[in-house]
């Protein structure tokens, strides 16, 4: 079956020039006119019409390649997506496993249906999804995306910046829903501020608000369970082997650092 559709639609690759097989789909006419700017900002290029008659074949043979795909919510999925749970009480994104597949849903935002084993997934969401109002919760969704669809290609998405030495890495809040992402295999740094090399001298760093003029290097295990705790990748069963492999091995790369927050300058170099 041909991924390309006769509709009217846009294809997109994450960081194209990485030729990473991670792809969007979307009728932009369904969507606020913001959508496309969003989409670009978190590194999403547009494929020419001569690169989306050739996208089949980046998807026949490569089961790790993905496509996401907006829809604009039915009244049905619109109600789920709207509907208060329970579960909300512990924050806006869940997972429900389903037989054979999972459905993820950022409460007011979106659901996202998806199987590791599929190449094809869904998102159903609302047409003001990328606006500057809806920021939050529409990089949230993408960030999850790219978790699942990038692990296994080895790489590992934390909520964070980059800086100089290496990563601030944060909480979603405080990340404002930003991430950075740590390809293990190839040893790079991919964040919306581009792809590089990782240093010699890798820094991953904490903030703290009570500590001042100093940093203070973090234990092996301290480090791990930072990174565990504020890693993108989202299961309704918590971090998968895989997933925890990669974890330990940024840990065995980096040099953890606890730095303080009132000194922190975004993407600067924080070397004492």
């Amino acid at each position: 079956m041909s991924i390309v559709d006769e509709k009217n639609y846009k294809y997109f690759q994450y960081f194209k020039e990485l030729d990473l097989p991670i792809f969007l789909r979307v009728d932009l006419g369904e969507f606020n006119a913001t959508l496309m700017s969003f989409i670009v900002e978190q590194k999403f290029d547009e494929l020419s019409s001569q690169e989306v008659k050739e996208l089949d074949k980046k998807f026949d043979g490569n089961d790790k390649a993905r496509l996401l795909t907006f829809q604009v919510a039915t009244p049905i999925v619109a109600k789920q997506i709207n509907m208060v749970r329970p579960t909300d009480k512990y924050g806006s994104e869940s997972i429900i496993p389903k037989t054979g597949y999972k459905v993820y849903r950022y409460a007011g935002a979106g659901m996202l249906v998806y199987s590791m084993v599929s190449k094809e997934w869904t998102l159903g969401c609302f047409p003001e999804f990328g606006n500057k109002t809806e920021e939050f919760a529409s990089k949230a969704i993408i960030n999850r995306f790219l978790s699942w669809s990038l692990s296994p290609l080895g790489i590992i998405g934390f909520w964070g910046v980059p800086v100089d030495e290496g990563i601030v890495v944060l909480n979603q809040k405080q990340a404002n829903a930003e991430a950075v992402y740590v390809d293990v295999l190839n040893q790079k740094i991919i964040s919306l501020d581009g792809e590089r090399k990782l240093k010699g001298s890798f820094c991953i760093l904490r903030l703290d608000p009570n500590l001042r003029n100093k940093n203070v290097e973090m234990r092996t295990e301290q480090l791990l369970g930072f990174l565990t705790q504020n890693a993108v990748y989202f299961d309704d069963r918590g971090l998968p082997a895989l997933q925890r492999q990669m974890v330990q091995a940024v840990t065995k790369m980096a040099v953890g650092l606890v730095h303080p927050m009132e000194s922190f300058k975004p993407r600067t170099d924080l070397s004492l």
